[in-house]
């Protein structure tokens, strides 16, 4: 196996111990024993698929089915499960798009600069 693949398993063995993963596991298990936790993201998604096939049709949703859509998304963020389950993605998340820019650099051999509209995406700041 080349050094390469030997490196990219290790990330791989690391990735899976890392308490950002345990903690989407756990946060994954808390959504799937909240009944309604996972009503209103199978209502989400299904709603979006919707949205989704009409903007693919060119079609415009009518109010009253953006209202509701968006009546979901309100009830997603004050959902404790649903909210800490998406933060606990989000974490993980980041450190997979720092990971991505590491080996971005490794390839162009260019350094990502900083600024303040990149500091979300990266601990230098």
């Amino acid at each position: 196996m080349s050094l390469v693949l030997e490196k990219a398993a290790e990330l791989a063995a690391a990735l899976e111990n890392c308490e950002e993963l345990k903690d989407i596991k756990e946060k994954q298990e808390a959504l799937r024993g909240d009944a309604a936790a996972e009503a209103l993201l199978n209502d989400f998604f299904q709603m979006q698929q919707q949205l989704y096939s009409l903007q693919e049709q060119g079609k415009e949703p009518d109010p009253e089915l953006t209202a509701q859509f968006n009546d979901i998304q309100d009830k997603m963020e004050k959902n404790l499960a649903v909210a800490e389950f998406y933060a606990s993605q989000a974490a993980l998340g980041q450190i997979l798009q720092q990971i991505n820019q590491i080996i971005t650099q490794a390839i162009t051999g260019e350094e990502e600069s900083c600024s303040p509209s990149q500091c979300a995406s990266c601990s230098g700041c």
